[in-house]
């Protein structure tokens, strides 16, 4: 609303600003059919359905009763304090308009803070009965009030009878309708909902949407009924019965999240751009259309529009606490704040408005309707503003959120759980080769949930992490650079030289027994990949296909290996404005063309095309971050000269060849794997592609290998320690969200963390220190000291 006001303010004549007041001329049945149905759809689908059903009968008390009694004050409120000569019939239809409550915001609060399922079910099918009622009567009476100005629309021209025959035939044949395609649409679900093809959860979102404006068109302009009860019909009959035959509710909910809130952008936008014009428009004589009697008329309006609302609940109090689910006079007066007003509302009045200016010039007519719509504006405005920031600390106050000690007690459980969670990741990642000489200090400086790790916690979380691992695929984690950081750890120490004669003298590390592949085999199906088998050119020459095949092949494997680095917070896709993930990938589409082609795998040359493209982007972000940017004359070429030799830009260039090197390595490493689980163990013409492929594969990583040879070792441990801090940073979000997800954290609560952990997140790409507190210096010949020792033990091979 905000923007629209800003564009109609300005007054500018630029075609953008001319094709947005194009918008504001719609016509009122354009308006109904694009907005309507997909704001009330999506609200059906997100109702609970069984809390509904329940409590129906306080639903249609609160939705007909209570709508048509708020039409009714607020028209005379309208009516008899106005001073712009309004008729009975405008005035209700200004009643009736603003009866129409909007649960947006107010739902979103609600899931946030954790309020009682009762009141979420009230709030949402209340709006949900109401926006219904509402524009039955808006038609009803709408109708009325333009045949007095001599304008066809809407519902007609009726009786008082006839109006109440109107309503009854509008809302049951809506409803009838709205049954009719709730029908069909769960058969199209139930034909759909095989779980085999992403493609049919696809159509399944597309016949939601198509049965949605189906059954709102069928219903509006077909059989002349409600099209707005017909799609919230069809909306919570299809939750109820067909909502187990969706099979992604993650898709489902996601596309109409976005409907809605483009349907809710738009709507507004328009709104704001017709209350600014409302608002700066001149008359002839020289004084301003809304001037400042109006606002203290809107004034007036909102405080009797909020006391009407309260007198009205209240005296539905007595019943409803007896009926349905019942209520609370803290729920009462919540509900009663919380009603604000939206998109329906706007909807209506803009559509009204439209409909007068495009069937009459009088421009005294004219006037009439766009007064109601400035009224309509300006509640909406202010409700939003008002109502709407201060429905937080309301629901606190009244201790509908659940802010309890046991509530705080859970959150405290959830980040001890988090902080095992992590402490586990820890160890995995010990377990590659590409961590063995991290600095803990660092780790513990910029992973608090690792700060407070005793040796106790350490021995716990490795002996669980033996349980949770099968014997055949476990290794036992690298702490040779972590335990000088512990006190206490002759236990620890103790137990890990235990585990390890317990894991060779089993026998498992060479016997290979059982269904799940070791690491090892991989190595000695590389082994195997003799000079001859890769210089047979007759063999290559009659299984050319398959080979290349079989590059095609590991490339998809590359891109789902890149994939689940993002996902597992390995990858981060903000990294350099997200121009690492970008160069990474760039390496694949270009592989992917040469392999096509019958070439051999070259996503690492590829990549080397962006080189010099990933040392500006460097520069770049040296520029931004640290303030290294030089005047606007300069060219790229002349900064980038200005900056190399600096040190902020040597260290952007080397985190950014390390990382790019490490997530190679890695994505080859997981694919290669992917491929000796599937072809490893064949014996027939699969072979010579199979060892081909790896031969290759091993070729390009040698190549990423060399970059992070030819690094400074202390410069290589700091940068891979802070990558280390990142992944651990990404896996303890992802792991909050998952806890949101399962319904054991609040939206709040989990909003918190992750503020949290992206603060740290920013700390780690930014960190200045070259030494970290508690940081012990290890001389480079003792690590390397080190290292042969644990490759001895390990009889792991080191990519360094």
């Amino acid at each position: 609303m905000l923007m629209g006001l800003g564009a109609s303010l300005q007054q500018r004549e630029d075609q953008l600003s001319q094709s947005i007041l194009l918008w504001t001329q719609i016509d009122y049945e354009v308006l109904f059919t694009v907005f309507l149905p997909g704001l009330l759809f999506k609200d059906s689908l997100e109702t609970n359905t069984h809390l509904f059903a329940a409590s129906i009968w306080q639903l249609l008390a609160l939705a007909f009763p209570l709508v048509l009694a708020s039409t009714m004050l607020t028209g005379l409120v309208a009516m008899f304090i106005f001073p712009y000569g309004w008729s009975f019939y405008q005035s209700l239809t200004l009643g009736c308009i603003l009866a129409a409550t909007d649960p947006v915001a107010v739902a979103s609060l609600l899931n946030e803070v954790g309020a009682p399922p009762r009141l979420k079910v009230h709030v949402s099918g209340e709006s949900l009965l109401n926006d219904g009622s509402a524009v039955v009567f808006f038609f009803v009476f709408g109708g009325i009030f333009l045949s007095e100005l001599g304008i066809e629309g809407l519902a007609g021209e009726v009786t008082i009878g006839e109006a109440f025959a109107v309503f009854f035939r509008m809302s049951l044949g809506g409803v009838s309708v709205g049954l009719a395609f709730a029908i069909g649409l769960v058969f199209i679900l139930y034909k759909l909902d095989r779980r085999m093809e992403h493609e049919e959860t696809v159509l399944q979102v597309a016949a939601t949407v198509t049965v949605a404006y189906l059954s709102f068109y069928t219903s509006e302009v077909v059989c002349k009924m409600s099209g707005v009860i017909a799609v919230v019909t069809c909306g919570l009959t299809t939750k109820a019965f067909g909502g187990g035959m969706i099979s992604d509710w993650q898709v489902m909910n996601s596309f109409w999240g976005l409907l809605e809130h483009l349907l809710n952008t738009v709507i507004f936008a328009l709104g704001g751009i017709v209350f600014g014009e409302i608002i700066v428009r001149m008359q002839d004589d020289g004084t301003r259309f809304w001037a400042g009697q109006d606002w203290a008329y809107l004034i007036v309006l909102y405080i009797f529009v909020n006391i009407i609302r309260f007198f009205l609940n209240f005296s539905f109090y007595p019943i409803n606490t007896r009926i349905g689910l019942g209520t609370n006079w803290q729920e009462v007066v919540f509900a009663s704040w919380g009603g604000l007003r939206g998109a329906v509302g706007i909807t209506l009045a803009l559509a009204l408005d439209n409909a007068v200016f495009a069937a009459t010039e009088d421009e005294a007519k004219q006037e009439l309707t766009t007064k109601l719509f400035g009224m309509v504006g300006g509640i909406s405005l202010l409700t939003l503003i008002i109502n709407g920031s201060s429905c937080g600390p309301i629901l606190e106050k009244l201790g509908l959120a659940d802010t309890s000690a046991s509530r705080k007690r859970i959150v405290v459980k959830a980040e001890e759980a988090t902080r095992r969670r992590i402490l586990d990741d820890f160890l995995n990642l010990m377990t590659d080769e590409r961590f063995y000489f991290v600095d803990f200090a660092l780790v513990r400086y910029h992973v608090p949930l690792l700060k407070d790790v005793t040796a106790n916690d350490l021995k716990i979380a490795l002996e669980e992490n033996k349980e949770s691992v099968h014997p055949n695929v476990y290794k036992s984690p690298n702490l040779e650079h972590v335990l000088p950081y512990f006190k206490d750890t002759a236990g620890l120490r103790t137990y890990l030289a235990k585990s390890r004669m317990e894991f060779f003298s089993s026998g498992v590390h060479g016997s290979m027994a059982g269904p799940i592949p070791r690491v090892s085999r991989l190595e000695e199906g590389l082994e195997a990949v003799t000079e001859d088998a890769v210089q047979d050119e007759a063999a290559l020459a009659a299984a050319a296909e398959l080979v290349k095949d079989t590059r095609v092949m590991f490339v998809e494997l590359l891109r789902a290996a890149y994939t689940a680095q993002i996902k597992d917070g390995e990858l981060d896709p903000r990294e350099y404005d997200g121009f690492l993930v970008y160069a990474l990938f760039q390496g694949l589409d270009f592989a992917q063309e040469a392999v096509a082609k019958g070439g051999p795998l070259c996503d690492w040359s590829s990549m080397d095309i962006g080189t010099s493209k990933l040392v500006y982007k460097a520069e770049h972000y040296v520029g931004r971050v640290f303030g290294c940017c030089c005047t606007k004359k300069e060219s790229p070429k002349q900064r980038m000269d200005a900056l190399k030799d600096t040190e902020p830009f040597r260290y952007q260039q080397l985190r950014l060849d390390v990382l790019r090197s490490l997530s190679f390595i890695d994505a080859h490493k997981e694919a290669q794997e992917r491929l000796q689980e599937e072809f490893g163990d064949e014996k027939d013409e699969t072979t010579i592609a199979f060892r081909t492929v790896m031969a290759e594969s091993r070729a390009e990583v040698r190549k990423a290998r060399d970059i992070l040879v030819s690094k400074n070792k202390k410069n290589l441990k700091h940068v891979i320690s802070h990558y280390l801090c990142t992944i651990l940073s990404n896996k303890a979000a992802r792991y909050i969200n998952v806890l949101y997800e399962s319904g054991v954290l609040l939206q709040r609560e989990v909003r918190h963390f992750l503020e949290e952990i992206d603060h740290h997140i920013r700390e780690i790409r930014k960190c200045p220190l070259d030494k970290h507190p508690g940081s012990l210096d290890f001389a480079d010949e003792a690590e390397v000291q080190d290292w042969r020792r644990s490759r001895r033990r390990t009889k792991q091979k080191s990519f360094l």
